[in-house]
């Protein structure tokens, strides 16, 4: 049994390569095992390194304010969905720092459950203007990732910022 997103499988986990008792009838409706084992190994792979999701939020002056969420354009999505109850929390820590969670379990398209460990992360700033600005998260344990943020000042020197207003998004796999 496959074991399925967000963990990583290998071609036993999907029955292991199979071969034809005959040859197919149909090929319209039978399915030839080489293809069937060409497929599933590749969906194998492919969990090894696919994103798993994605998170987009706007930089805050903390406090009070919170973490709001893009007034349009993309916000989350997941391998594992997009409901509300799935959507990664980011939250502010203090100047060029927030920090973003993911849910501890999630359920798959069949109702497995699957506990979430991420294992790398990288960033993305949509700047409005010309100033250079970075988000670069690390993992800071199985669900969590600390983000770290930096804008370019006038000299071109990066220091930490809290990019109010500015969409960071991060990504992890």
């Amino acid at each position: 049994m496959a074991s399925g997103l967000p963990d990583r499988d290998s071609l036993d986990a999907y029955g292991g390569a199979l071969s034809n008792y005959t040859d197919p009838v149909d090929p319209t409706t039978d399915e030839d095992a080489a293809w069937r084992n060409l497929y599933a190994m590749n969906v194998a792979m492919m969990t090894h390194t696919i994103t798993r999701g994605a998170r987009s939020f706007l930089g805050t002056t903390g406090g009070a304010t919170g973490i709001a969420d893009p007034s349009s354009g993309f916000v989350h999505d997941n391998v594992w969905g997009d409901s509300a109850s799935v959507k990664a929390v980011a939250s502010y820590v203090q100047t060029g720092v927030y920090f973003v969670t993911t849910p501890t379990a999630v359920s798959d398209e069949l109702g497995v459950q699957h506990s979430v460990n991420i294992r790398r992360a990288w960033g993305n700033v949509e700047s409005s203007d010309g100033t250079l600005r970075l988000a670069e998260p690390k993992v800071s344990g199985a669900r969590s990732m600390t983000v770290y943020t930096y804008e370019a000042d006038a000299e071109g020197r990066l220091k930490p910022s809290q990019l109010v207003g500015q969409v960071i998004t991060v990504f992890f796999l």
